[in-house]
């Protein structure tokens, strides 16, 4: 165990430092600022804040994405429900100052676009943003390449992906508000485009200020402090609590967290004293459950509740860390009004150590508070190219979707990931999410991916440049998360390159009220698979 302690090496604050926003119970939180605007600072001020994350919105807003993912993809059931022409995808061509344009985006605000992704190399092609109805467009970025949008965007509000040098595909968080419209087009007719616009939109007569590269220069100080937040999270120093014990096989370990209204704002887990060739069934087979206010809202294995998925691999995340040698760390703020218990149960059959820490601190609880939720399922031999989707996840009740994890072994010659996410809200018709490919969802973009980790998630795990055997990837949310009243059905297309078999398991992150439930969790037995014994070694 004390070896374990020494190499730890993720850069993560515990018992020092300062709580975004401060330790005392917070005020009810408003994403607007104080006249009631929602501007490009006030969303820079919602990026990390741990009172966005546990709060219904005010004002309220849905989230939505726009990609490029196939238009045969119509009617689900239908043979051409999991069409694969991502490329493909726009909304119309238009006539803009004696050019022909594709429309790629155009949507009424009053919005706020949170999240794009662009690839393909495209060249001589050129993006452009209009705003609020305007002839001309008040940006233009070449090479349809977000990285080169004309303001300095802090490292932690980006992300180059792997393929970056080929095809300059990237990650970009910075927010963009309009108050009326924002349209984006591309100028080059000749080829396809790989693409994903995350974004809002706010009710009629929200009060949103349209972006300005002026303003975005002024505020530049103030996006290289939400970029370092977001690449430095930091936590709690005060009230920290802790129990420590075996944890024989079969055995529990429990932590009774201050009554009264408090959210925890770290918490830790640090299993010890087993021997190496356990170490990943072991994890798998700590079951970690969380009751607040008498309902239990969490039940996921150590192993993917950390964001690491089969094998704990390291991690490191804006919510999630990990050593990948036992240490785990959520920064998922947690509230709660009377009560609260985390509890550790070890179901495997080999025995251990554990040390189960907490930061709490008040918390004032208001209409629009919610409850922390993480619900895990696992399939195994699901068949690739047969037309089926795999649940990641079925909610009820009021929520707020804040990430997730994909953790799988891939029985595939090759790359597993072609399929396309659906999410559904609140029972729409058509999902306000369709992707264009799982490394898209996962901010990267073309298969082979390797593993990396930046704020918004990563790829903890990958074995093998063929993607055979382990992968697992996570996202987490930012202003890029789903709000939902009713329900929200997130599902995976099951696409291979090849065909085969996979193993899938996935944990959601999400807030919630008290009746809300996810509907089709797995068993904790389901933890008891066995994991296949890994034969690829290109993850060291």
């Amino acid at each position: 165990t004390k070896m374990i302690k020494r190499n730890f090496r993720i850069t993560v604050v515990f018992l020092f430092g300062l709580c975004l926003g401060g330790c005392n119970a917070p005020q009810k939180y408003s994403s607007a600022d104080s006249e009631g605007w929602v501007t490009l600072s006030s969303l820079m001020d919602e990026m990390g804040d741990p009172q966005a994350d546990a709060c219904f919105p005010e004002p309220y807003y849905e989230a939505r994405q726009l990609t490029s993912y196939d238009r045969r993809s119509l009617l689900p059931g239908t043979p051409w429900w999991h069409a694969n022409d991502d490329w493909a995808g726009f909304e119309r061509y238009e006539a803009n100052d004696g050019r022909v344009e594709r429309v790629l985006f155009d949507e009424q605000g009053p919005g706020a676009i949170t999240r794009i992704i662009t690839t393909g190399g495209a060249g001589t092609a050129n993006l452009r943003f209009y705003f609020d109805g305007e002839q001309h467009p008040s940006i233009v970025i070449p090479s349809f390449d977000i990285s080169k949008f004309p303001v300095e965007i802090p490292s932690g509000m980006i992300y180059m992906h792997e393929h970056y040098p080929r095809f300059q595909g990237a990650s970009f968080y910075y927010p963009i508000p309009y108050a009326r419209r924002c349209k984006i087009t591309v100028d080059d007719l000749n080829r396809g485009y790989v693409y994903h616009v995350n974004y809002r939109t706010y009710a009629p007569g929200t009060k949103v200020r349209t972006f300005t590269v002026e303003e975005a220069r002024k505020l530049r100080a103030k996006a290289a402090e939400a970029g370092r937040r977001l690449e430095n999270p930091v936590s709690c120093a005060e009230n920290g609590i802790q129990t420590e014990g075996t944890l024989p096989a079969g055995g529990k370990l429990g932590l009774d967290l201050p009554a009264g209204e408090n959210a925890v704002r770290t918490l830790m887990v640090d299993i010890g004293g087993f021997t190496p060739g356990t170490y990943g069934q072991l994890m798998r087979g700590i079951i970690v459950r969380m009751d607040f206010d008498g309902t239990q809202t969490v039940r996921v294995p150590l192993s993917d509740l950390s964001g690491a998925g089969m094998g704990a691999p390291r991690v490191d995340n804006y919510y999630m860390a990990a050593d990948g040698q036992g240490r785990v760390i959520l920064r998922f703020v947690m509230p709660y009004r009377r009560s609260a218990r985390v509890e550790l149960e070890n179901i495997t059959s080999y025995d251990a150590k554990a040390t189960l820490s907490a930061n709490v601190s008040p918390w004032k609880w208001y209409d629009n508070t919610l409850y922390f939720h993480a619900s895990w399922r696992q399939e195994n031999g699901l068949e690739t190219n047969k037309g089926l989707d795999y649940d990641m996840a079925s909610l009820s009740g009021r929520g707020v979707f804040k990430g997730d994890v994909l953790s799988l072994y891939n029985w595939c010659p090759r790359w597993y990931g072609e399929g396309d996410e659906h999410i559904w809200v609140d029972g729409e018709s058509f999902p306000s999410h369709f992707g264009c490919g799982t490394e898209d969802y996962y901010n990267t973009t073309y298969a082979p991916i390797h593993v990396y980790h930046f704020p918004f998630g990563g790829a903890p795990r990958e074995d093998d440049e063929a993607s055979r055997g382990y992968n697992t990837f996570v996202r987490v949310r930012g202003l890029d998360a789903i709000p939902f009243n009713k329900s929200l059905k997130f599902e995976f297309e099951l696409i291979s390159w090849d065909g085969g078999k996979v193993d899938y398991s996935s944990t959601v992150f999400w807030y919630g009220d008290l009746t809300s439930a996810a509907l089709t969790a797995s068993a904790d037995e389901a933890a008891l698979y066995s994991l296949p014994e890994p034969i690829y070694t290109n993850n060291k």
